[in-house]
């Protein structure tokens, strides 16, 4: 089987600003724990310098839209590896979440989400338990 790999910088991490480095101890200390938990939160404050998940979603959801879905759309099948936040962004949009029910979308490390394209439309598959699962469920799910 032959795997194409391709590369975006619009899908690196958040970016944290003068955040960036700091551990959520350390950020809490010096900002307050009430800002730290609005800046991680909320859809639209960015921190200092930073990036809000507004801000993600914009560049992240235009890259998918420029360059993913038209593979979909030919047949193609594809898969997404990226940073929480640019997941959580897609997610929005392929889900058509609110900006409130983004900011409570929780992703686990590692457990793949399972999306078929068909008809113009995105039907979320869910997520298999475990690794182990992921390709029988892949491949009998269509």
């Amino acid at each position: 089987m032959n795997f194409r790999r391709d590369h975006s910088s619009l899908f690196y991490f958040f970016r944290y600003g003068e955040l960036q480095g700091l551990n959520k101890q350390e950020t809490a200390e010096r900002y307050g724990k009430e800002k730290v938990h609005e800046w991680r939160r909320s859809f639209d404050i960015p921190p200092p310098k930073g990036e809000s998940l507004e801000m993600c979603s914009k560049r992240a959801v235009s890259y998918f839209k420029d360059f993913i879905e038209p593979q979909l759309k030919s047949g193609k099948h594809v898969m997404v590896a990226a940073h929480g936040n640019s997941l959580r962004s897609i997610i929005m949009y392929l889900d058509r979440l609110t900006s409130q029910e983004v900011t409570t979308l929780e992703l686990s490390t590692g457990v793949p989400l399972l999306y078929i394209y068909t008809e113009g439309k995105y039907m979320s598959r869910g997520s298999p338990v475990g690794p182990t699962e992921a390709g029988v469920y892949a491949y009998t799910q269509v």
